[in-house]
């Protein structure tokens, strides 16, 4: 039983190297001050840097104020996309503090979370 426990352990592993690897430019997006009822955009860098090609099975910001847009083909090995994520700030004062949750096809680490900040005056 352990030998077979330790097999699939090893063939995991060897998956987990030769496989699709999403890596994010930076973990967060800061707009710094803007004005109330202001829309602003930005792009956040993703790179495949595995061997096989990377799919974004989807991208959700965490409510209806960021709304990002993202590749739907695959990412080749190597390359690079660019998620756009427009944030609205709408009539409310304050810093505020979003995430955007991206699920992928990336064995390790299916889904990968980075942050959209600043504050509406």
């Amino acid at each position: 039983m352990k030998k077979i426990m330790f097999v699939g352990a090893f063939v995991m592993g060897l998956t987990s190297l030769f496989a699709q690897e999403l890596k994010l430019e930076k973990e967060e997006i800061a707009f710094g001050n803007l004005k109330l009822n202001t829309e602003v955009t930005s792009k956040m860098k993703v790179t495949n840097t595995g061997d096989k090609p990377l799919i974004l099975k989807s991208v959700v910001g965490s409510c209806g104020c960021t709304v990002p847009e993202y590749p739907t083909t695959p990412i080749a090995p190597g390359a690079s996309a660019d998620i756009t994520v427009k944030y609205s700030t709408g009539g409310v004062k304050g810093d505020f503090n979003k995430s955007v949750t991206i699920t992928s096809n990336d064995p390790v680490s299916s889904r990968k979370i980075f942050r959209i900040k600043g504050s509406a005056e």
